[in-house]
């Protein structure tokens, strides 16, 4: 069977219990689809600009007047919504921008934001869908998004399909990006036929490793590849923290390494500062999150000096029977690398969303496929389909809201609200924890959290960090806090007094207020950076992507060890210089 093909057949169950046959239709079809029809979205991209969300890329199910008709297809419009209003999910406006010939039609797309022009840039990542009448990936081109305010823009192409910058690019889909401090990062990700032309007999997925930087003004791609990312790794994520570090920080976490199809665990972050491209290994503690893939994270500074990322979702990486699908929000609070996981009845399992802070307290939640589909082997493409139409989903319009305050979900939208304060259960961590130090993995790292930039408001960071974070209000607690560190700092003493001191200080001034910060993270028992450990080890071959029927996979549970290292100084791309080296067995 050819994965490119989109006619595949998927039976609905009739109202006798017997399998319907199901007529699929083969139609480009917007990006918005009726509340009364709509089944499921998953696999876009979305970032706040202003007052709006904007959703772009990946692929939806719907039904029609024939209840044995289910159609998949792909996003072909730019979605908005508006944030400078309230609303409820079943009868929001989703507005849609139409996309000019040779405009990027992917899932999983790259979608960065520059939040000092204001502008998105798509195009570089991503996969054709295998679905709709878009059967082949457009070539590797760069395209901006400039929004108009109204939750519309224009599309232009920044750099065209025959410019010489392509020669020897491939574009990745499924690995990790995050875009902020004027940059965008890619790290990892896979590529085969339904991510570019130049790999049309490519059926196996072939891993890319490397970490690439594009410059939001230069406009150029850089190499930071060093023997450490020579691996493999998919389906996690990487979030940019404006609030750390001179320029800011983008951590990385979770995903699975295609060496061996494990996943990785939540109890190794790695760190990485563009600003003198090092990266971190730094362990966390708390309540872990078992190892998953397809989740999404948003995040946003407290008013309390701290920094929260919230998890939510993925998947163990079955679909199918044996899928282990998780309904399950997750918070890392930084600086003290703690983890905490938030209780409620779990109802409405998925992976391949987003999630974007919008402001106040508040993050959207946007589609989602559910992993438990109803059929558990098959042809992958069979079972793609059947977890985007498994069920309809919960969430109207596959879109819902989950309060980082009060931690709880709600099907409606409160514009102009508070600054995002921690919950009760952070914020009792750090008041009953008030005189204990991070412990960082190395003492650079330990200064980089001593820099802090907490804005007045809760801004959401992945879609409008400020673009120059060393010109952003000092933190006054965080960096008085941090400073325990492994193996020793000269001046510990003193820096733990003052640590003290001040401390105290403050529980003077303010007795009655339960927020005193305190940091608290177990040791970490990790290599020092610029040991030859790679974060990833290649594979003997490449992982498959099958085009014959396939049975369920194991459920994947390890959690192999991430290592730091000193990345070497970047190569700006020139033709003949890889961007991403294939990795076709070693």
């Amino acid at each position: 069977m050819n994965l490119g093909v989109s006619a595949i057949a998927i039976p609905n169950e009739g109202k006798d219990g017997h399998q319907a046959s199901t007529a699929l239709e083969s139609r480009q079809v917007s990006g918005f689809v009726g509340n009364d029809i709509f089944l499921r979205r998953a696999w876009q991209a979305s970032a706040v600009a202003g007052n709006f969300l904007y959703i772009d890329g990946g692929e939806l199910s719907y039904k029609t007047s024939d209840p044995t008709v289910t159609v998949y297809q792909y996003s072909s419009t730019t979605l908005s919504i508006d944030l400078s209003q309230d609303w409820v999910n079943d009868t929001v406006i989703l507005k849609s921008t139409n996309k000019p010939s040779g405009a990027p039609l992917l899932s999983s797309p790259s979608f960065w934001y520059d939040a000092g022009r204001d502008v998105f840039y798509s195009g570089f990542a991503g996969r054709v869908s295998s679905w709709g009448n878009n059967p082949s990936p457009p070539p590797l081109s760069l395209w901006s998004f400039k929004p108009d305010g109204l939750g519309g823009g224009t599309w232009t192409e920044e750099i065209n399909a025959t410019d010489p910058v392509w020669k020897n690019l491939t574009r990745p889909f499924d690995g990790y990006m995050a875009s902020g401090g004027g940059k965008a990062l890619v790290f990892g990700g896979a590529a085969n036929r339904d991510t570019s032309p130049q790999l049309s007999k490519i059926i196996e997925q072939i891993s890319l490793p490397g970490l690439v930087e594009f410059d939001f003004t230069t406009k150029r791609f850089t190499n930071s590849s060093t023997k450490t990312f020579d691996g493999e790794a998919t389906s996690g994520q990487m979030h940019y923290v404006p609030s750390f570090g001179p320029d800011g920080l983008f951590l990385t976490m979770g995903g699975v390494n295609q060496t061996d199809n494990q996943n990785f665990g939540f109890d190794k972050i790695w760190v990485y500062d563009t600003n003198t491209r090092r990266s971190y290994n730094q362990t966390a503690a708390g309540n872990i999150p078992e190892p998953r893939r397809g989740f999404c994270t948003a995040g946003v500074n407290s008013t309390d000096g701290t920094y929260e990322i919230f998890m939510y979702g993925g998947y163990s990486g079955n679909l199918g029977f044996r899928a282990i699908p998780y309904d399950e929000v997750y918070v890392l609070s930084l600086p003290a690398f703690y983890w905490f996981k938030i209780d409620y009845p779990p109802q409405h399992p998925r992976d391949g969303h987003t999630c974007n802070a919008v402001g106040g307290s508040q993050i959207v939640i946007v589609g989602g496929q559910d992993a438990n589909s109803k059929i558990g082997s098959g042809y992958i493409d069979d079972i793609r389909k059947s977890a985007l139409n498994s069920s309809a989903d919960p969430f109207a319009q596959g879109l819902a809201i989950f309060d980082m305050t009060t931690l709880t979900w709600a099907d409606h939208f409160a514009a102009n609200t508070p600054p995002y304060a921690q919950s009760d259960v952070v914020r009792d961590y750090y008041s009953q924890n008030p005189q204990n130090r991070t412990q960082f993995s190395t003492p650079d790292l330990a200064k980089l959290f001593q820099t802090t930039h907490f804005t007045p408001t809760s801004s959401p960071s992945q879609s409008s960090p400020n673009p120059h974070p060393s010109s952003a209000r000092k933190g006054a607690i965080t960096g008085g806090i941090v400073g325990g560190v492994v193996g020793g700092v000269v001046g510990l003493a003193l820096i733990a007094g003052l640590a003290y001191f001040l401390l105290r200080r403050r529980q003077q001034r303010q007795r009655n207020d339960m927020t005193s910060k305190g940091r608290q993270c177990s040791e970490p028992s990790l290599p020092d950076a610029g040991q030859e450990n790679g974060y990833y080890a290649p594979p003997e071959k490449p992982q498959e992507l099958h085009d014959e029927p396939i049975g369920p996979a194991e459920v994947a549970g390890a959690r192999p060890e991430m290592g730091g290292t000193e990345i070497k100084s970047p190569q700006e791309m020139e033709a003949g210089s890889p961007l991403f080296g294939l990795s076709q067995g070693r």
